[in-house]
């Protein structure tokens, strides 16, 4: 499969379900994220999103929304 037929794919889905933004980037964002939120390495995910370096694996899985979430303080002035 062409990196072509795989934007035209991403394309039309976008456009099925209402949405304007038709770039991959945020697709591979998520993904990473997902991946090392479930315990998958920065090897792995660099592996799979066909990275060659570890820094732009980083880019891409940059958050770990449930450990940033175990460690958040409350808002100030929040009833939290």
């Amino acid at each position: 499969m062409t990196a072509h037929a795989v934007r035209s794919v991403i394309r039309s889905a976008y456009r099925r379900i209402g949405l304007t933004h038709t770039r991959s980037h945020a697709l591979r964002h998520a993904f990473a994220c997902r991946l090392v939120e479930n315990g998958s390495s920065l090897k792995e995910v660099a592996d799979l999103l066909r990275h060659r370096s570890l820094n732009t694996t980083l880019i891409y899985a940059k958050l770990d929304t449930p450990k940033l979430a175990a460690v958040a303080l409350p808002w100030p002035g929040s009833a939290s």
